[in-house]
């Protein structure tokens, strides 16, 4: 990996030594946070404190995804989502078949990831400390990784990397198949291994992340995985999808083809198993 600033301003982020030294010292001023609203099916409403760079930091943050993050390779299963070309309806596709289902949510995923963290999964992945700390300072704010950032994601993963292999050890010799989805994990298998999902918790807990109770759960047969149905032979859309799909007069063609096509996408993928 990167081992000096020179070869990570020169080579990687085409900025001079001094300027990118200069950036680190200086990011909060190109940050802005704002609050978005999401409303969800049932009318709730979810907001979420939103950090988002400009300027010279934003195009910063560009060339840190692609010349250095995007060259880490993220294995498939675990990592999904916030990936190029794996989506939702991939991380749902690798359960399908599989009847006994253990899904837990990671709580606060993004805010609890402080500099710390971050600084540390550079480090175990071979940067040096310097550049360690360069990466640190240009992805975190007052203190943690910031929402909504471009390479939020990806950060993260690597975060989360050892605690991952762990839980891979024992799924690879249980023959479970296990799943994350940015702040979504997910396990199957074709037998009951209900006891073993309380060794898996424990092992996220024990990597420092803390696990969402309400949205974990233990179920045999068909379950909604990252907002798809999965059975045992097909994948299906929601219901709150399909209700639209089916009241779709008041929407432009582009909105409409966007729904048709999701939809095939799903139903498409169910049936290549």
């Amino acid at each position: 990996m990167i081992k000096s600033i020179n070869h990570l301003s020169n080579h990687y982020l085409q900025i001079k030594k001094e300027e990118l030294l200069e950036l680190s010292k200086n990011t909060p001023k190109y940050y802005n946070t704002f609050i978005k609203k999401q409303v969800k099916p049932d009318g709730r409403v979810k907001r979420r404190e939103i950090t988002e760079a400009c300027g010279l930091l934003k195009r910063t943050h560009k060339l840190i995804l692609k010349n250095v993050l995007q060259k880490i390779d993220f294995p498939s299963p675990p990592f999904i989502g916030g990936l190029k070309k794996k989506d939702n309806i991939l991380n749902a596709y690798f359960h399908q078949g599989k009847p006994h289902k253990f899904c837990t949510d990671l709580k606060n995923f993004y805010p609890h990831i402080n500099n710390k963290m971050v600084y540390k999964a550079f480090v175990n992945r071979g940067f040096s400390a310097d550049v360690s700390s360069i990466l640190t300072k240009l992805t975190t704010n007052k203190g943690g990784l910031i929402q909504g950032g471009v390479n939020s994601t990806h950060i993260a993963y690597l975060t989360i990397w050892n605690t991952a292999q762990k839980l891979l050890e024992i799924c690879d010799k249980e023959e479970i198949v296990f799943t994350i989805y940015v702040d979504d994990m997910t396990f199957s298998s074709s037998h009951d291994f209900k006891e073993l999902s309380l060794e898996l918790r424990d092992i996220i807990i024990e990597g420092g992340f803390f696990v969402n109770h309400d949205k974990t759960f233990y179920t045999k047969g068909k379950a909604d995985i990252t907002g798809v149905k999965v059975g045992q032979n097909t994948l299906n859309v929601k219901d709150d999808f399909r209700e639209k799909l089916n009241n779709i007069d008041g929407l432009n063609d582009k909105q409409k083809a966007g729904l048709e096509m999701y939809y095939e996408r799903v139903v498409t993928y169910g049936r290549t198993k």
